[in-house]
């Protein structure tokens, strides 16, 4: 994974535009757009690493892991999960990201595609019953684009999505770039090769052979999906 491929990565992940990530750093969004399309660094990297919430080493050469929470415990316990958040005590909030997550043949990564929109709020209670123990500040809600994972997904379902997870564990439904397309589909180990498998049974599943791993960046697993469906009514 390149500086730009991470760079891109963490903006995803934590809801940065170019435009927005420029306003907070200080920079021409025109050098942003050069730190995402290729350019092997920047002399503001820790300027733009604590404003992403990563490590620099991380951020700058891909060296140990992505964010200091992960450089101290994996497993936050239940006190640390339900911090409240500043004057909102009684309130989770699920950051929702203008992004659609393709459930069809991919779609292709632009630069700027990524802002948080607006947010949900649960109770902590309703919160501990549908994400247990994990953080706000991991959960994202997008919305599904395409029909290749339905009946599971539809097109326009939004599902919540654990953005702490950027490895394959276990056969589910994840959100992950391969080369420069964005997709949501089930990842299942077959052997040496991860299988991507489309619901729908009109799409033929794929490989990814572990030579082609390095080409994968998973962005997060699928917790819960909630259908929007629209009924005309007389």
């Amino acid at each position: 994974m390149s500086f730009s491929d991470r760079l891109q990565l963490a903006m995803t992940i934590r809801g940065y535009s170019q435009g927005k990530l420029a306003r907070e750093v200080g920079m021409a969004q025109s050098s942003v757009n050069k730190l995402v399309n290729g350019a092997t660094g920047s002399r503001k990297v820790v300027e733009i690493a604590n404003t992403l919430n990563v490590r620099p080493e991380w951020l700058s050469y891909g060296v140990g892991p992505m964010t200091p929470e992960e450089s101290t415990s994996c497993n936050p316990t239940p006190q640390e999960s339900y911090s409240p958040l500043e004057n909102d005590k009684d309130i989770f909030r699920v950051e929702v990201l203008d992004i659609a997550a393709s459930a069809g043949p991919g779609t292709f990564l632009v630069s700027d595609f990524a802002e948080t929109v607006h947010a949900i709020e649960f109770s902590h209670d309703a919160a501990r019953r549908l994400f247990c123990s994990r953080p706000a500040n991991i959960i994202k809600m997008i919305t599904v684009d395409g029909d290749s994972m339905a009946p599971t997904l539809c097109a326009g379902d939004q599902v919540f999505v654990d953005v702490s997870v950027r490895n394959f564990e276990t056969d589910g439904i994840y959100i992950f770039i391969f080369g420069h397309t964005f997709h949501i589909k089930r990842l299942q180990m077959q052997g040496m090769q991860l299988a991507v498998i489309s619901d729908n049974p009109a799409y033929k599943e794929w490989f990814i052979s572990e030579s082609a791993e390095e080409h994968l960046f998973i962005m997060g697993k699928v917790l819960i999906h909630q259908s929007i469906q629209y009924n005309r009514v007389g």
